[in-house]
């Protein structure tokens, strides 16, 4: 495999990595959530990443690399969970421009599997980043609500 090829498995493998850690961040984030419907959207977007990793992986393994080292276990999340919910998103959109220029390379390769792959999991990407940030705009919402709500009530003596 030459050169131009391993820069392309470096790549595919970098976003390997970023899919398996998004998929243990969004995990954590549903699992801080209250609302029902917001734990399984998030848990649905985690799902979305593992996808992302799976096919991944397959195209590394038919270009004869992996497996790859996991990354470890411990994820760490903000305690405040709307800066966790931008974070993830604005990370979101960088994946969708790193699957774009990966994909682009995967083109000049003539890997058109590969290509595919990137193309599909950068939408996906995008949809993700969109769904966080309003997530996190619709919770940070709540917050403002709660805490006017708050103040506007009588305090109880």
């Amino acid at each position: 495999m030459g050169a131009r090829h391993t820069r392309l498995a470096a790549a595919l493998a970098a976003a390997w990595e970023a899919e398996v850690v998004s998929a243990r961040r969004m995990t954590g984030l549903a699992e801080r959530m209250n609302d029902a419907r917001v734990r399984a959207r998030l848990m649905v977007l985690a799902a979305f990443c593992r996808a992302h990793a799976s096919r991944l992986l397959a195209r590394l393994a038919a270009l004869g690399r992996g497996p790859l080292p996991v990354p470890p276990e411990e994820i760490d999340l903000d305690p405040d969970t709307v800066l966790e919910l931008r974070r993830e998103g604005a990370f979101a959109r960088a994946s969708a421009a790193r699957y774009e220029t990966t994909a682009e390379m995967a083109r000049q390769h003539a890997d058109l599997s590969s290509a595919w792959v990137c193309e599909l999991n950068r939408t996906e990407e995008q949809d993700r980043a969109r769904e966080l940030l309003a997530l996190a705009e619709g919770a940070l919402a709540a917050v403002r609500r709660g805490e006017s709500q708050a103040i506007a009530a009588p305090a109880d003596s």
